[in-house]
Order: C-alpha cells, then sequence, then structure tokens
C-alpha cells in the first residue's frame, strides 16, 4: 500500500494537474482562518527511523514545522493501528481489541470496509465498517467513555471527511460504521488527474499510509539471514512512506495544516513520531497542556486539537459521554532539528530502559537493603558499649545510602544520560553515586551528632528534590525508576506514582527534625517547634497539591491528614473523635478546594483536577471514579511480590501500637527518649496507608516508599535508643520537669493530654522508662529524654536532649491550669 500510493503521488505531481473542489474552495472563503487539515498516519514509525539521509521528505517535514515524541499507548501496552485509529476517532482512549496483544506477538488486523457504491477507483464514495457496533460494545467495560465519530465532525457542517485508506475509515467513521468519502488507497500514477481532487475534496482528510514492518531487533529470535531481510523490508517500507508523504505535502492546499503521526507502536511499546507543519507550527517543539512537556504530545491531543485548527465547535455529547478536554498543541522553540531528534531518540531509550530493568530494580533493591542491614546485625552482634556505637554507626550510614538512592536516580536525570552508551548502567551508576555523595555529607555534617540529623538530612535532600523539580517541569522524574514513564501515559506532571509516598515520608521526617531542631535553639517553645513543622508542612502540600504544580489527589489526601498528626502532638493537642474526623476529611476538602479552584480559574494551571470538577457537574464522572478504583485493585495483583507490601504495612502497624507486646526493646527505649519520634513514624505510616488506598496507583505507591521509609526509621529509632536514660553526668527530662535518674516509683508523667497513637494499657508491672521494658503507653506521654554531657549520639548539655523542654512544658506536657 505504501509503495502503490508513493508512485501515484510522484506521478502526479509529474503531471502539474492541480483541481481543486468547488466545496473546498466555498468554505475557504466562507471561513478563510479554518484551516485544512490532512492527516497522515503510519503505524511504527519511530524518531530513531528518520534521518536526512533516509527519510528527506519528512525530514524536511519536521525541519520546517513543528516536531515531538507521541505517546501513543490507549487501552494496552501495546497500541495496535486499530487502537490508535479508533482513539483518533472518539478523542478518547479506546482499543480495537479485548484482551492484550503479546509484545512478541503481531497485532489483529484491521476491520474491513466495504465500499456501498463503486464509483470509480479514484472517486471517494460512501463506505460502512460492519464491525463498528462490536467495537462500540467492546470498548464499554473500560470506562473512558469514547465520543465516536467525533473526528468527522471536526470537518464542520456537511461533515465533509476523506478516509483514505482502512485505518483512516476507522477513524471517521461514525457509530454506525459509516463513512461518508472513502478510498481505499492513494490513487495510482495512471489516475492522477482525479488523484488530487480526491485530496482536496473535503477541509478534513485523513490518510493511513499502513504500518512499517518490526525492526529487525524486535522480530524475535530468528536466523542472521532472516533479520537482515527484516531491515531490508522495513527500509523499503520507509522509503515508500517517505516519498507518500512528500507527495501529500506537495499536493497540500494553501494555508493546510499537515499532520503526520506513528498509529500504533507494534510489536512493542515504543513512543512514536508526531509532526504539525503549516501555519503557526514552524520550526519548534510540540507541547499541550496535558503533558506539560516541551516535545512530548499523547494521542488524545490530536483530536480537540483538529478541531481547534478547524475552527469548529464540539457538537452536543451523547449521553453518558463527557467531552474531550479544549486545548490545541502549541510550539515551543527548539535548536537544531537533529538534536531534537536525538534528545526525542533519548526519551524513547529511557522508558525502554525503565519498562525493562524497573521491576527487577526494585525487587533487586528490597533483597539488598535486607541483605545489608542483616549482615551488620551479624557481624556487629554483641552487648558491648563499643560494639554497640560502631552497630549504630553501620546502620545509619546504611540507612542514610539506601535511603538517598531515589533521590539519587532522580539527580541522575541532571545529565542526559539516556543519550549516551550504555544508558542503564549510566542511571543507576550516576544514582548510586548521587546517594553515596548524599551520605558522606549526612554523616559528616554539623548535624552529625542529632539523632535526627542525618536522616533528617537525607529526607530533607529528597524533599527539596522532587519539590523543585515538580515546580520547575518534572524534568527530573522523567525516565527515573521512581519517576514517570512516558511509555505508560498516565502522568507526564507533578509527582509521579512511585514517587508520591516517598515524598510523603521525606516531607514528614523533614518536618520532624525541623522541630527537634527548633526546640534545641528554645528549649519548651513549642510555637518555635511548630512553626518550623508546620512551615515544612504547609510548603509540602502545596507543591503536591496546587494544580500548577504537582495536582496530585491521592497523595495529598493522604500527606494532608498525617502532617496534622504530626503538628498536633507538638502543639501537645489531643485527638478527641471530633477532630479525629476533621483530620481524616482534611485532605479531601483541601484537594476539593483546588480543584474548584482550577476549574474556575484555569489560569492557575489547568490540570486534571478541573476536569474532574467538569465532569461532576455534568455526571460524566463515574467512568473516570470506575477506572481508578479498578486500578487500585489490580495493584495487588501487578506483580508476584507486590501481596507483600500490604503484609509489610499490618506488622509496621502494629509494631507502632504495641512496640511493647511485641517486644521490641530498641524502639520501646528510643520512644522513651523522645516523644516525637513515635508520633512521626506513625504520621509516615497514615501517609503511606492513606496513599495506598486513595492513590490510583494503589499498593505501587505503598511499596515505592518502603525504600527510604524503612531505612531512615531504622537510622533514628537506633540513633535514638542510644541516649542512655540514666547518667550521672545529664539529667532525665521526664514530663518536663528535670531530675537526676529515673522518676520515683509511682510517679506520673506530666502533661498526659499528648498526642499518641493508641495502644493498649500498661501491663501490671510496667517498668519505667529507661529499666529496658518502657510501654508504649507512656512512650507518647511528655518528653523522657536522657542526654549525656558528652560522647554517645548526640553530645549536648546537660537537659538539652533530641526535645528537651524545661520544666513543665516538653511536647506531650499539658500547660499550667490545663487538664490533660
Amino acid at each position: 500500500m505504501i509503495a502503490t500510493a508513493a508512485v501515484g503521488l510522484t506521478a502526479l505531481l509529474a503531471s502539474g494537474v492541480v483541481p481543486a473542489a468547488a466545496a473546498a474552495e466555498s468554505q475557504g472563503q466562507a471561513r478563510a482562518s479554518a484551516h485544512p487539515v490532512i492527516v497522515i498516519g503510519i503505524g511504527g514509525l519511530r524518531w530513531s527511523d528518520i534521518t536526512a539521509a533516509t527519510t528527506p521528505a519528512i525530514w524536511r517535514l519536521a525541519g520546517t514545522g513543528a516536531a515531538g515524541t507521541l505517546a501513543t499507548t490507549t487501552i494496552w501496552p501495546v497500541t495496535c493501528p486499530a487502537d490508535a485509529w479508533l482513539t483518533l476517532n472518539s478523542g478518547a482512549r479506546a482499543s480495537g481489541s479485548s484482551e492484550q496483544v503479546p509484545t512478541s506477538g503481531p497485532c489483529p488486523g484491521l476491520p474491513s470496509v466495504e465500499r456501498l457504491v463503486l464509483l470509480s477507483h479514484t472517486a471517494a464514495g460512501p463506505a460502512r465498517i460492519p464491525a463498528m457496533p462490536g467495537l462500540i460494545q467492546l470498548n464499554r467495560p473500560f470506562s473512558y467513555s469514547p465520543w465516536w465519530g467525533l473526528l468527522g465532525s471536526a470537518a464542520g457542517a456537511g461533515r465533509c471527511a476523506t478516509a483514505i485508506g482502512p485505518g483512516a475509515a476507522l477513524a471517521l467513521a461514525n457509530p454506525a460504521g459509516d463513512v461518508p468519502h472513502y478510498l481505499p488507497a492513494l490513487p495510482s500514477a495512471s489516475r492522477s488527474a482525479s488523484g488530487l481532487t480526491v485530496l482536496r475534496q473535503c477541509p478534513l482528510t485523513v490518510i493511513d499510509l499502513g504500518a512499517l514492518p518490526p525492526p529487525a531487533a524486535a522480530s524475535g529470535s530468528r536466523p542472521r539471514a532472516s533479520a537482515i531481510q527484516t531491515q531490508a523490508s522495513r527500509a523499503v517500507a520507509l522509503s515508500a512512506a517517505d516519498r507518500a508523504v512528500g507527495g501529500i505535502v506537495a499536493a497540500a492546499p494553501p494555508g493546510a495544516i499537515v499532520v503526520l503521526a506513528s498509529t500504533g507502536d507494534e510489536p512493542g511499546p515504543h513512543l512514536g513520531v508526531v509532526v504539525v507543519n503549516g501555519p503557526g507550527y514552524r520550526n519548534g517543539l510540540l507541547t499541550s497542556t496535558s503533558t506539560r512537556q516541551p516535545g512530548v504530545v499523547v494521542i488524545t491531543d490530536l483530536t480537540p486539537s483538529i478541531f481547534s485548527w478547524r475552527h469548529a465547535r464540539f457538537p452536543a455529547p451523547p449521553a453518558g459521554t463527557a467531552a474531550p478536554t479544549a486545548l490545541t498543541l502549541t510550539a515551543v522553540g527548539r535548536g537544531s532539528l537533529a538534536a531534537a531528534v536525538k534528545a526525542m531518540i533519548g526519551q524513547d531509550t529511557a522508558d525502554q530502559v525503565y519498562r525493562s530493568i524497573v521491576g527487577w530494580f526494585f525487587l533487586f533493591y528490597g533483597v539488598a537493603e535486607a541483605v545489608l542491614f542483616a549482615l551488620i546485625a551479624l557481624a556487629l552482634r554483641g552487648g558491648g558499649a563499643q560494639r554497640v556505637r560502631r552497630r549504630v554507626a553501620w546502620y545509619s550510614a546504611a540507612a542514610v545510602f539506601t535511603g538517598a538512592v531515589p533521590v539519587g536516580t532522580f539527580l541522575a536525570g541532571l545529565l542526559p544520560w539516556e543519550q549516551w552508551p550504555h544508558p542503564a548502567l549510566l542511571l543507576y551508576g550516576l544514582g548510586f553515586a548521587w546517594a553515596a555523595v548524599i551520605a558522606v555529607v549526612a554523616m559528616a555534617g554539623p548535624w552529625r551528632r542529632d539523632p535526627f540529623g542525618p536522616p533528617g538530612f537525607t529526607a530533607a535532600v529528597t524533599l527539596a528534590v522532587i519539590a523543585i523539580d515538580v515546580m520547575t517541569g518534572s524534568r527530573l522524574q522523567i525516565g527515573a525508576p521512581f519517576g514517570l514513564s512516558l511509555l505508560e501515559a498516565g502522568r507526564f506532571y507533578g509527582v509521579g506514582n512511585n514517587a508520591v509516598c516517598i515524598y510523603a515520608t521525606a516531607g514528614i521526617l523533614t518536618a520532624t527534625w525541623a522541630a527537634a531542631a527548633a526546640l534545641r535553639r528554645r528549649p519548651g517553645s513549642r510555637r518555635a517547634a511548630l512553626t518550623a513543622a508546620g512551615g515544612v508542612a504547609v510548603a509540602s502540600v502545596v507543591v503536591l497539591g496546587w494544580p500548577g504544580f504537582g495536582a496530585k489527589v491521592g497523595g495529598t489526601i493522604a500527606l494532608v491528614p498525617a502532617f496534622l498528626v504530626l503538628l498536633a502532638a507538638i502543639a501537645e493537642v489531643r485527638i478527641t473523635p471530633r477532630r479525629g474526623l476533621i483530620i481524616g476529611v482534611s485532605g479531601i476538602a483541601l484537594v476539593s478546594a483546588f480543584a474548584v479552584l482550577d476549574y474556575l480559574v484555569p489560569a492557575i494551571g489547568a490540570s486534571h483536577l478541573g476536569t474532574f470538577v467538569g465532569q461532576v457537574l455534568h455526571g460524566h464522572a463515574g467512568g473516570t471514579l470506575h477506572r481508578k478504583v479498578s486500578s487500585n485493585l489490580q495493584s495487588l495483583t501487578k506483580t508476584w511480590y507486590t501481596p507483600v507490601v500490604p503484609v509489610v504495612a499490618v506488622v509496621t502497624g502494629l509494631m507502632l501500637a504495641w512496640p511493647s507486646r511485641l517486644r521490641l526493646r530498641t524502639f520501646v527505649a528510643a520512644c522513651s527518649r523522645s516523644a516525637l519520634l513515635r508520633t512521626s513514624l506513625f504520621a509516615v505510616w497514615l501517609a503511606v496507608v492513606l496513599g495506598w488506598l486513595v492513590d490510583d496507583s494503589g499498593v505501587s505507591a505503598a511499596a515505592s516508599a518502603l525504600p527510604i521509609a524503612l531505612p531512615l526509621a531504622i537510622a533514628l529509632v537506633v540513633r535514638v535508643a542510644q541516649l542512655p536514660a540514666e547518667s550521672g553526668a545529664g539529667a532525665v527530662t521526664v514530663g518536663g520537669q528535670g531530675q537526676a535518674g529515673p522518676p520515683p516509683t509511682g510517679a506520673q508523667p506530666r502533661g498526659s493530654g499528648g498526642v499518641r497513637p493508641s495502644g493498649p494499657p500498661p501491663p501490671a508491672g510496667a517498668q519505667p522508662p529507661g529499666s529496658g521494658r518502657s510501654d508504649p503507653a507512656r512512650a507518647g506521654r511528655g518528653v523522657v529524654d536522657a542526654v549525656p554531657a558528652e560522647g554517645g549520639v548526640d553530645a549536648a548539655a546537660p537537659g538539652r536532649g533530641v526535645d528537651a523542654a524545661p520544666p513543665g512544658r516538653g511536647i506531650g506536657a499539658s500547660p499550667p491550669g490545663r487538664a490533660g
């Protein structure tokens, strides 16, 4: 088909016959600002196929127009030609198959097109796709609410749109399968005079140039001769397609906008090609409000853009169908085309690295962390003071290094690793190198003796890097294992699903470190601690939820209650059932406010938040909610090891609730020395669990938090636990009342009104803090901080521990005259 089209158009140009249809001329006079649009689809086309030597026509089209990477993902990981053409038809993700196509197998053929009236071989006439009603029924369970026949209505009054090729017919068919103007292929050389009439017959023309054969590397384990033959076949088809594109562009009417797009990515998921050439699209990179990424476009952007170019309005949508978001592809400046193409090839390379390695990376990372901490425990086991100090030091170093790996992989994006040889090795090598740098600074900085210092510094760097990246376009997350995948096409800006719980963990631990530092500088000042932690909380939530930045629904719903629990503990506010209910809905309330504001004032950063509000107001939100819930539930079976994550979450919750019953002596001892520790870890746990429950990525979001949450929690616990509970050289603060040694028998800590995780009442015979058998219920009451005069984890002046406070004003202590 590609070869026939190329020969035919070459003859057309040689003949010099350029007639124009009267209908097209009259419409152009009536609406001079409405551009004729020609859409050309080539299945499997990639930027790595396109060079000035092998595809000169496409190279010229991109050189004088605006180019971009096209994310063609629709329903399944592999987008077949039928999927792409149906998505163009409806303006929403659609599929031509009810089952996923294997990455190594061929796509099913396009549905047959029946010509109803055969006027001539060069005249477009009515046709029908008998399978269209069945395809509509097939797409109902996917809940994307396609608007069938939408693209054809972009032609304007009379719906004059020409389809050339079976894929084009699928794009322009109405719900009954009718195609008003159809030709099975471009005119051949023997009918050149009529050919250009067809190309100009209607203001909207869609042309299917077929699909390229898969490259040899993707053809499976073929013999060498067969691989060479496959590559040669692709080269021949590519050359023919290029000639056809050159002929179409030369024959396009004046003022036309020509769109070249990849229609499918068979046989495996790949990023495709999109080029727009015409008025307003010169020497640039394409972008859209749906991606916010220069040079990146999604296939669902094309249909509404065609409406914009045609100056056509969306017709009234059918019942139960939501109108697509009105947008127009825009062009931003670029340098040379060669540099832009190199960068776009790199984008596909980055996604291939992500797709092929990320699952194994997470498995290796989790196992390696467990083995590393087990080896430290075995090699340095024992109870001697020197051995304990060494064990704590090694635990701390291992924790900050492994906890810094996620942010290290983001910082790897500062270099174009995807454009260099051995990209996977470079990505992970740079990630581990950055993690090592962060760990060295964390362990050697002035905060090294602060129990919260090294873990807090690691969390702060993680929070700052992600926040700055989100506010500047999320460039560092693209292709990173904890970041965003263009191939998945789920999110292109803001905080990715793999990073949202990492961000939440980092925010909470940073706020905890800030509060503890404020208390050391101004002992007993709850206001200073609240200001420090509150500043971190507000900044973190705004970056995550604001439509112009993160626009993250699930993450904001999860993070706001977690921060409020932490701030309540710092402010010594008891969480009553009423306050608990307010905290529980606080995230939903804030997201709703952001969403309504985004809907009313799109200028703040139009996002899916405002789009969802529009769907709710027009009664079309059911499909979106159904997809989100289904995606969350399906995450439990995404891999063979994801069912382990809920078990880890439950076990961690039990450890936080009943550490004494589970005989977690180190944790109990640590909680008795810092009232902030247990509350901050509970807040982290709460954010991760809520993120699992409300984010559409489900358990995957929680799983991504484990690499940073678990090691940093271990470091905090072992470091805080090493502060001696009894020291003649120091002081023990019980409920804010300084005294030497443990509290007297039967003494109750002051300030029992402090917020603490729920747990069972103290068992009979429970020992006071510092005895090695501290009860968890007492861990959240008041402050029990023992600080040595020198040495240990945090050498501080007497009475100036992790969060030491003057008499009567420690964290968890009730102020004078306030009942506990």
